[in-house]
């Protein structure tokens, strides 16, 4: 498995589903957690307009989910000085 060709393409699928519903958030990087059984690949992304959540959080979905055991949080932010937003996140567990 080449783990940083995969990290560029979470990243390069996570963008282009923000793009699709004109978040102005983008994704720099992606986690990459190594242990001895399995690798795991953590990514977030900051969504402003509720509602487009529930797409994108079905896009993140069907994107995702045939590179390993999938799973998908989101929790609403509200910051003192900014914006609120729902913090959208994923790991990917891939067995190695």
């Amino acid at each position: 498995m080449d783990k940083e060709k995969l990290k560029s393409e979470l990243i390069d699928k996570s963008n282009n589903i923000l793009a699709k519903y004109e978040e102005m958030d983008v994704v720099e990087d992606i986690s990459v957690m190594n242990m001895a059984a399995k690798t795991i690949f953590l990514g977030s992304l900051k969504v402003y307009n509720n509602a487009v959540i529930p797409n994108i959080m079905r896009d993140l979905q069907k994107e995702m989910k045939g590179y390993g055991e999938l799973v998908i949080r989101d929790q609403r932010v509200t910051p003192c000085c900014s914006p609120s937003y729902t913090h959208i996140s994923f790991n990917i567990t891939i067995l190695n």
